[in-house]
């Protein structure tokens, strides 16, 4: 990790008590206090992580064009509303997504303006290190203090498969994780300057399900709205969307993934920018490797996951092609 932040100095904080109860935020109070006297911006980084190449350039473009807000360098692919939000600005070719003001912030690497990052330090201190969890308290340091969360899309981090010190059961891998590909100048310029919506689209068990965002409510509440049951509260027929489906002899969870990437499209509407494919392709793939049922997957191989990432991105697309009359007569009206 040390030799893949260069030419940044990275600086390594280890737990003030390794042997005691697992806690990141025992951690993460040293390390968001570690800002040094002369820095714009403090980057934090969990150890558990892999960091796409080119990582300090890329990040010093982020930063530049986002220098007042929190910036997140990575979120979790199946989180219940962030993944979402990171498709959706993929699937609108933005270089950035606003993330979610209920849910926790991934703190697997984020960035502060320094101040900010100083004050974090004094906010986490008294806080009991039996929490444990960091990423909720930084997310309540950041709506108190009205300070925008936003995610670079695609990511320059993502995690490795490795048993996490949170104690939480799973792989977390990266919504859209950049790897070793080159991106566009100006990329990070690009921006959709939409309203994240009123829902978001989750892949869970091979099934498609509508997330409301409504006020209050606990994110990680397991309840779903089953898409073709509560579609027409978004303004989608699901009668059209299956319609839609290039083939009728296609498995159940090609079906569903349909759907959730149809509903991407028509959300995300036309692009900010010319964007990039492969963004998109990632960020479909991903779907594809957290939302299916562990036996679906074990269907799959390589040739066949490739082939349903293809038709997720073909949803998309005619999904996007489908919001355009909908959102012509709203703008008519």
């Amino acid at each position: 990790m040390l030799a893949s932040c260069a030419p940044l100095a990275a600086q390594v904080i280890v737990d003030p008590d390794p042997s005691g109860t697992p806690s990141p935020l025992r951690t993460a109070k040293r390390a968001w206090a570690a800002v040094p006297g002369e820095a714009t911006h403090h980057l934090v980084l969990q150890d558990d992580v892999r960091l796409s190449a080119g990582f300090a350039a890329h990040l010093a473009d982020a930063v530049h064009a986002r220098p007042r807000h929190a910036v997140a360098l990575y979120s979790n692919w199946n989180s219940p509303q962030n993944s979402y939000l990171v498709r959706r600005a993929a699937a609108a070719g933005s270089a950035w997504a606003q993330l979610s003001q209920e849910e926790w912030i991934p703190t697997q690497g984020l960035v502060l303006p320094a101040e900010r990052a100083r004050e974090l330090a004094a906010y986490l201190a008294p806080i009991s290190d039996d929490i444990r969890d960091d990423d909720e308290m930084v997310a309540l340091f950041c709506a108190e203090r009205g300070l925008p969360v936003v995610a670079a899309v695609p990511h320059l981090v993502d995690h490795e498969d490795t048993p996490s010190l949170a104690g939480h059961p799973g792989s977390f891998h990266a919504t859209v994780h950049a790897g070793g590909r080159r991106l566009d100048p100006g990329h990070w310029h690009t921006c959709d300057d939409r309203e994240r919506g009123s829902f978001a689209v989750e892949l869970i068990d091979s099934r498609c399900f509508l997330r409301l965002f409504r006020e209050g409510e606990p994110v990680e509440h397991p309840f779903g709205w089953y898409w073709a049951d509560w579609s027409a509260l978004i303004g989608l027929d699901p009668r059209r969307i299956l319609a839609t489906l290039p083939r009728r002899d296609v498995p159940a969870y090609a079906r569903e993934l349909w759907a959730a990437a149809y509903i991407l499209g028509a959300d995300a509407g036309e692009r900010a920018g010319p964007g990039a494919d492969w963004i998109l392709h990632r960020a479909i793939a991903s779907w594809v490797a957290s939302g299916l049922s562990a036996a679906d997957r074990a269907r799959l191989d390589e040739s066949s996951s490739a082939a349903l990432t293809e038709l997720g991105v073909e949803a998309v697309e005619i999904g996007r092609a489908a919001a355009r009359p909908r959102l012509e007569e709203l703008v008519r009206a």
